[in-house]
């Protein structure tokens, strides 16, 4: 079961989690964001609830809840459930019945997993996964991509895999975007070919206002090799080292990064002393 606390939210109704059926999430199609909550506030929210609306676009749907809406049943849910911390997920369902088309909200605390101490300070193993989501630019709840990177996670006992394309080139993460440094220089796959992480986003912006050299460009898995960092990004990675991947190793320690990661500590403090 992947909710998490006592209670969710479905259809603006507040419910024990043990009345609503997660087979249900199986039929139709649905979009959803992942949003971590720190000490009572949802991270980045309004960037969430864009990236949410500009999915239902792409695939020609439409939310009937406004920002307001969901914020408030978001602070809502993290009242009743009297918790903090963690990630909460936002899902929009979509089902067409008899012509008409069905819509469910749903809003729960799901179980999550941040990196330890170890794995900031020391980065992390990963591996590569042949298999591309169907539409990468909205979130979607897909089975086939994710599964299969699933699959290979636990068999390698990876920490994560980054998704490889029909062409060989590298797009993303299974739950997060990768960014490579080479002499200095900032490289992470286009934007057209990935799904536009909160994370990867500020990053980006921080970059270009901070004078780090950063360009998207497509990354071939046979170029690995020539970089000399690698990381992840996500909402609950924020910057992430990696160590290994395959057979090739990374420094975890590069200037560049360790610069990148100070400035998104210092962008999500100063979120969060906006809302507080």
């Amino acid at each position: 079961m992947e909710y998490y606390q006592e209670y969710l939210i479905h259809n603006f109704k507040l419910k024990n989690c043990k009345e609503f059926k997660e087979s249900d999430l199986a039929k139709g199609i649905s979009i959803y964001e992942v949003i971590r909550i720190k000490q009572g506030i949802p991270l980045f929210l309004e960037d969430h609830l864009n990236r949410l609306f500009y999915s239902a676009d792409i695939l020609n749907l439409s939310i009937s809840e406004s920002y307001c809406d969901i914020e408030t049943l978001i602070g809502e849910l993290i009242k009743k459930n009297n918790t903090k911390e963690g990630k909460i997920k936002l899902i929009i369902r979509f089902e067409k019945d008899n012509g008409s088309l069905e819509k469910d909200l749903l809003i729960y605390f799901t179980s999550h997993y941040f990196p330890s101490d170890e794995e900031f300070n020391n980065g992390v193993t990963i591996g590569f996964c042949n298999a591309t989501r169907g539409n990468p630019n909205a979130k979607i709840l897909e089975t086939e991509a994710r599964t299969k990177a699933n699959d290979t996670i636990a068999e390698k006992k990876l920490f994560e895999v980054l998704l490889i394309n029909d062409d060989g080139f590298i797009t993303e993460g299974s739950r997060s975007n990768v960014f490579f440094i080479k002499d200095n220089k900032v490289i992470t796959p286009p934007v057209r070919d990935v799904l536009n992480g909160i994370t990867r986003k500020n990053i980006i912006k921080l970059c270009k206002q901070n004078n780090i050299e950063i360009t998207e460009g497509k990354i071939h898995f046979s170029e690995i090799q020539n970089m000399d960092t690698v990381f992840l990004t996500g909402t609950s990675l924020n910057t992430l080292a990696v160590k290994e991947l395959e057979e090739f190793e990374f420094n975890t320690k590069n200037e560049i990064l360790n610069r990148i990661s100070d400035l998104y500590k210092k962008l999500i403090e100063k979120y969060f002393t906006s809302k507080v």
